[in-house]
């Protein structure tokens, strides 16, 4: 696995200000998130996927998402989504002040996410879906945040073909 956290600062640091200083602002904040998120991919694909290398079998539009992995620096606190229904909205304390360790879960990276949207975004945590979590096996499946400043972001090569 290739170490990317610095290609991911950048991009997270990039989406920051692109919001902070050119969206935030606006009159028509719905609309400007919508845009945003458009230019949001966009700039993931430039300043991370195409710095990437596939080595799948796909080609063109049908290679699929690079598998990065999120992995705690150090013991770490993480929070992870209570379990609910379609439509039902997020709550973030599945256990409280729960805290892992680089070898206790295996998580796929989402997106950078902060609670509020307005008027400004630090993109403080990483939002995660739980691949494997041996200690706590009925967390396999949910989302997870913790601070983008205390992981760590891995490409895996070799699960390119199955990201998730």
């Amino acid at each position: 696995m290739r170490d990317i956290t610095d290609l991911m600062n950048a991009y997270r640091e990039c989406s920051r200000n692109l919001w902070n200083v050119y969206f935030s602002s606006r009159e028509n904040i719905g609309g400007a998130l919508d845009s945003f998120g458009q230019i949001r991919d966009l700039l993931f694909t430039a300043l991370v996927v195409d710095q990437l290398f596939y080595e799948g079998s796909a080609e063109g539009n049908d290679i699929p998402p690079p598998a990065l992995r999120v992995v705690p620096d150090g013991r770490s606190l993480i929070l992870i989504s209570r379990a609910s229904g379609p439509g039902s909205s997020g709550y973030w304390d599945a256990e409280k002040d729960m805290v892992v360790g680089p070898d206790e879960i295996t998580l796929a990276f989402l997106e950078y996410f902060d609670f509020g949207q307005t008027p400004i975004m630090d993109f403080r945590y990483c939002r995660c879906k739980i691949l494997s979590f041996p200690g706590r096996i009925e967390y396999k499946g949910r989302e997870a945040l913790l601070e983008a400043l205390r992981v760590k972001i891995f490409h895996d090569e070799e699960h390119d073909d199955d990201p998730r």
